[in-house]
């Protein structure tokens, strides 16, 4: 491994242990308690959760009507 991939790795490995130090400090140095906290994590990735499954029921319309269209496409020109 050369010099820079080394360098890139270790720039990468201090920021994402900062973000998640960073993270875990701001959580429990928080002015409000640890069931609140909780409460709104639970809450942000239930939404995040059902917003994500919206969007891939969403997408797999879109890929179905997509895929019907080059079905009659190809009938088409046969």
């Amino acid at each position: 491994m050369d010099s820079d991939t080394r360098v890139i790795l270790c720039g990468g490995l201090a920021m994402v242990t900062g973000i998640l130090l960073g993270t875990g400090l701001g959580l429990l140095m928080a002015p409000q308690t640890g069931r609140r906290t909780r409460r709104q994590i639970r809450n942000y990735l239930h939404d995040t959760t059902d917003g994500m499954k919206d969007m891939a029921g969403e997408t797999k319309d879109r890929m179905n009507e997509f895929m019907d269209k080059g079905k009659r496409f190809v009938e088409d020109r046969i």
